[in-house]
């Protein structure tokens, strides 16, 4: 059963790894096609276009497993 457990903590992991190099990348590439003009425009705007939610929701999902495989493991 605890290789299961290793699993999904190893795939969630690994997931929220590649979402958060798919998000920087994103907002690499919007900063270069930007220009200083852009660039103060998207920071007066930054709630509609921000991946700070999603990160949020990433690392947190991250987070409750790490704390649940803790209790399963350790307590």
């Amino acid at each position: 059963m605890y290789p299961i457990y290793y699993a999904v903590v190893i795939i969630v992991s690994i997931i929220a790894l590649v979402s958060t190099i798919m998000i920087a990348k994103e907002m690499t590439k919007q900063e270069k096609k930007s220009s200083s003009k852009n660039e103060t425009d998207s920071l007066k705007n930054e709630t509609k276009n921000s991946s700070i939610p999603m990160l949020t929701v990433i690392y947190s999902i991250t987070f409750v497993l790490s704390i649940i495989l803790i209790w399963i493991f350790i307590l």
